[in-house]
């Protein structure tokens, strides 16, 4: 099994406006349930019963509200959890060069670990576990696993992996239950291309190849492959995580859950960073990727479309007349009359009202609201 997991909570909090704002982020929301994408991904990352560390990355301004969120956690797993905040935003690669950074500060340079997104619905948590147990062994061999979901739709919101060969002989319909066994290598297969948000008709053509797969942003892979790989493709980052400090870090411990904040010499350090992710420093350039089939189900909850997919509409708050196939999202009243198809949410002295099916354009709205404010 895996034997640390780093969960990246940054984020902007733009597609989920307005309910998600710069300084809540969507992973502090209640989508599908009373505990939020944040409280449910801790769930998971020590439901694999990892035998090292949690590490969350996150922003300097979301350290407090990171700390309160963990605050639901036993005495046990808050020992084994490490707060990471970056100096200042600078996309997945120098996050995860952060955290590798401070695993070789704890000696866990050789070990490795699950990378996962703090605002993803995981499920079911055996199944997860499963796949995880499979990339790892993966790992362990000196790969960098990423996790492929078998497309559903031919979406055209998801980036998409491209593998080399059909898996197992099979196309896009799942398959039973991987097992955990040597004979699971022939369930990572070596990546061919990654292929950015397609069209319509391409993401057709993707979904009927059996050779295409959603990226879901997970990975599994050795701390010190990973620092190999940054070094080789993305030197300005590379050199600079390789040959970390202890003096980057002011260390402080609230109700048992160790925070590493950024002294002055990490910002000098950080602030020069490019600003990319891990995808474009590393995983479509290097020689080590695999990609597992994911056997668990996964969503990213990344529109508001999706999650009035997720969720039905709080009735005893809505009032509908005349007016069908509408979601409401909001902690008051609010009454429909004479409509359909539409989203409405009430959050943070905002209001949005958006037709169905072109949530893709809260982000603009969002980015309009951030200038006024």
């Amino acid at each position: 099994m895996v034997e640390n997991a780093i969960i990246m909570a940054g984020g902007s909090g733009k597609r989920l406006w307005p309910a998600s704002l710069d300084n809540k982020p969507k992973q502090f929301l209640k989508v599908n349930g009373k505990t939020s994408l944040f409280q449910e991904t801790l769930k998971l990352a020590f439901h694999l019963g990892v035998p090292g560390c949690v590490y969350v990355v996150t922003q300097q301004s979301h350290v407090e509200a990171v700390i309160r969120e963990c605050q639901a956690l036993s005495a046990d797993s808050r020992s084994r959890l490490a707060i990471l905040a970056e100096p200042i935003a600078r996309n997945t690669a120098p996050a995860l060069g952060l955290a590798a950074s401070r695993m070789l500060l704890d000696e866990r340079g050789k070990q490795t670990c699950l990378v996962m997104a703090a605002d993803h619905i995981i499920s079911p948590p055996d199944e997860f576990s499963n796949s995880v147990s499979i990339a790892s062994i993966e790992a362990e061999r000196g790969f960098i696993v990423l996790y492929g979901i078998a497309p559903l739709t031919p979406a055209t919101g998801y980036g998409y992996i491209e593998i080399v060969a059909l898996l197992n002989g099979t196309r896009t319909s799942r398959s039973p239950r991987l097992e955990f066994s040597e004979t699971s290598f022939s369930q990572c297969s070596k990546v061919e291309a990654f292929h950015e948000k397609p069209d319509v008709k391409t993401a057709r053509g993707y979904l009927s190849s059996g050779r295409h797969f959603w990226n879901a942003g997970i990975f599994t892979y050795r701390n010190d492959v990973f620092l190999r790989e940054l070094n080789l493709h993305a030197g300005t980052i590379g050199k600079l995580f390789n040959q970390p400090n202890e003096k980057w870090f002011n260390k402080r411990n609230s109700g048992g859950i160790v925070i590493y904040e950024p002294a002055e010499e990490l910002r000098l350090l950080y602030t020069p960073c490019p600003n990319i992710s891990i995808d474009y420093a590393i995983m479509e350039k290097t020689e080590k990727s695999r990609m597992l089939r994911a056997n668990f189900e996964w969503n990213d909850v990344g529109s508001w479309d999706v999650i009035a997919e997720l969720n039905p509409s709080p009735k005893a708050l809505v009032y509908s007349h005349r007016s069908s196939n509408n979601f409401v999202y909001s902690e008051f009243p609010v009454a429909l009359c004479g409509v359909e198809n539409l989203i409405v949410t009430v959050a943070n002295n905002r209001v949005l009202i958006c037709k169905k099916g072109m949530s893709q354009l809260v982000k603009e709205a969002a980015l309009e609201d951030s200038k006024k404010a």
